[in-house]
């Protein structure tokens, strides 16, 4: 018994130490003998105020958005958590509470959408709307699906209600899919700047989907695969040529050949 309790000592003090090791604790409580990407632990240990996440479908983003709560609740913060519908809220939560279960923590209160630890920490979860977000103060801001956001300009709108409530020395992370070129995500990857750390993760790039990958290709429109799997921005989403090389072949001023 003594050198179980020390081998149980050493893993805890394994995980205090390693985000891979503790991130691997929680993924395991879903898949036996999972292990983090390493892109997921390049996330999850980025010391940059804002990340952004271009991540394909079935990678494992919402397990670094969850793995960043659950780190964000040991340290007795607050946590905000947006996502374009409050399904995706629920699901989210619910990896959350489940990752909860690998520490030490002990929950004073939960619901579908709204976590409180006896330590302080609270993980919030909200639709996007600018009035359901404002009034809040997060040391964490989360933001799936952030291409999907309703309103206007791309999601500008709920990200602008979302950002002054982010403490001075908080974090920020923006993940999603990509849904054209005409919205707030997109620029964060076409028109890049310095304090964003960015990451994009195409699905070929992660061995363990490559069965899912080719059923896609076979399935799927050229255009559909470069942007569900490969992670293109194609203007409106659903064109393979820009829209601005269409409006250009079909203009009078710039034809090529004049109409006869």
């Amino acid at each position: 018994m003594p050198f179980d309790a020390f081998h149980d000592w050493c893993l805890g003090l394994e995980r205090d130490l390693d985000p891979a090791a503790k991130m691997a604790h929680f993924l395991q409580q879903e898949i036996p003998n999972a292990l983090p990407d390493p892109w997921q632990v390049e996330a999850i240990t980025s010391a940059a105020q804002t990340v952004a996440l271009l991540v394909c479908r079935q990678a494992g983003k919402s397990c670094v958005l969850a793995t960043r709560g659950v780190r964000e609740l040991e340290r007795g913060g607050t946590t905000i958590c947006l996502a374009p519908a409050e399904r995706q809220t629920r699901e989210i939560t619910r990896k959350v509470q489940l990752y909860l279960r690998a520490t030490d923590l002990v929950v004073e209160r939960a619901t579908q959408t709204e976590i409180e630890c006896s330590n302080g920490g609270r993980f919030i979860a909200l639709p996007a709307s600018g009035a359901t977000i404002r009034g809040y103060t997060a040391d964490l801001l989360l933001v799936d699906e952030m291409a999907y956001l309703p309103g206007a300009n791309g999601g500008e709108d709920v990200v602008v209600a979302l950002l002054p409530m982010l403490k001075d020395n908080g974090q920020t992370f923006y993940a999603s899919t990509p849904a054209g070129k005409n919205n707030l995500f997109a620029s964060l990857f076409i028109e890049p700047k310095d304090s964003v750390h960015r990451i994009k993760v195409p699905g070929t790039s992660i061995p363990r989907l490559a069965p899912r990958v080719e059923r896609l290709r076979s399935q799927l429109s050229a255009t559909r695969f470069r942007q569900e799997v490969m992670c293109e921005f194609l203007s409106d989403g659903t064109s393979y040529f820009d829209l601005s090389i269409i409006e250009n072949a079909t203009s009078m001023e710039g034809a090529v050949c004049p109409r006869i």
